[in-house]
């Protein structure tokens, strides 16, 4: 991060944390800038700025309010407007105001966020479906991806085992995606040596992604299968996933937020040199189209986890031929090259 201005603008950034750590920093703006040579400060008002990027950790309340002549660009790449009605989303005002996320409290924070997008000069989303979305509140919105950088490309290679090592990494709060799968996993087990590994806090907040910690051995603790746990990381996604023969990116299909996540885990895996298995969201089918594994790493029912897993277990060289696919489209569809042009576009537009 420098300060200053680049092209007679100023321009700031209202991260998810000041030091920058959080991933959604890492891999989006603060990432983008990093590679440009793109000097910003971070900001917690616009007094300073011409163009201000905001996470989705800025203040609705506050950033709505912003001069006509400050740029406003709101990075939102998690389908938030997408969330169905629940007590989630009725409290979610209410819980960003005791966590400290917005100067007060927001009785409705789903149309309290429409209206920064309708102050927003131009909104960053991750996929093509959330871009339609948003387009009904914004009229210059961009899908972009995250910016994989800091995952080095791993060469895919030809691992043969009678155990089976399947390596999932995500946020605690995603665990519950898994849990449908786990009669296929146990029926694996009850026939080869199964172990599954979660990349993931080992402690994490129960609600809100704020409150109440809990212990993430306790969660997995009845679930049938040999589990083993890791703290998350770069580097220990990387050492675990090297160990992999597969990974696996379940989806809960019956869940609007999660079915609009971008292909992200996908890209992820494909970079560290594996096969991934992924449940059919419009997402990963996009991103197993573009690889060309559409009828090979989908599944929409147990049935297909069951069969592919099973399948892929067999053949190593299916394993290491889709590895191969999904890294080709992981650097040349999905190139860093391409997603910095998406953001050097954006800002063309202001």
């Amino acid at each position: 991060m420098t300060a200053g201005a680049q092209g007679g603008r100023l321009y700031g950034y209202v991260p998810y944390s000041r030091d920058l750590e959080r991933p959604a920093d890492r891999r989006r703006f603060p990432q983008y800038a990093a590679i440009r040579n793109l000097p910003f400060k971070i900001v917690s008002g616009w007094e300073d700025s011409d163009v201000i990027v905001l996470s989705a950790a800025a203040d609705v309340t506050e950033w709505v309010h912003a001069p006509s002549n400050r740029r406003i660009i709101v990075d939102l790449p998690d389908a938030f407007l997408d969330e169905r009605r629940g007590l989630r989303r009725s409290f979610r005002g209410l819980a960003k105001w005791a966590g400290g996320e917005v100067s007060r409290p927001v009785l409705n924070y789903h149309r309290a966020l429409e209206r920064l997008l309708e102050r927003a000069d131009a909104v960053v989303c991750s996929t093509e479906e959330q871009a339609v979305r948003i387009a009904r509140h914004c009229s210059n919105v961009h899908p972009i991806l995250d910016l994989h950088v800091e995952f080095e490309c791993l060469r895919p290679t030809r691992r043969t085992s009678d155990r089976l090592d399947i390596v999932w990494e995500g946020l605690t709060a995603t665990l519950p995606a898994i849990q449908p799968i786990l009669p296929t996993l146990r029926a694996l087990a009850s026939q080869i040596d199964v172990c599954l590994h979660l990349v993931t806090d080992l402690q994490s907040p129960r609600y809100m992604n704020r409150f109440f910690s809990r212990q993430t051995a306790d969660l997995v603790s009845d679930w049938g299968i040999e589990v083993k746990l890791h703290q998350w990381s770069i580097d220990t996604l990387i050492k675990v996933a090297s160990g992999c023969e597969i990974a696996m990116v379940p989806v809960d299909l019956t869940d609007p937020m999660a079915v609009g996540k971008p292909e992200n885990r996908m890209r992820i895996f494909w970079r560290l040199g594996l096969p991934v298995v992924a449940s059919a969201s419009p997402a990963n089918v996009r991103a197993a189209s573009l690889a060309g594994l559409s009828d090979r790493v989908l599944c929409s029912t147990v049935e297909d986890w069951r069969h592919t897993l099973e399948s892929l277990h067999a053949w190593p060289e299916d394993r290491l031929a889709i590895a191969e696919a999904g890294q080709a489209a992981a650097l040349t569809a999905y190139s860093e090259e391409s997603l910095v042009r998406r953001w050097d576009w954006l800002f063309e537009t202001l």
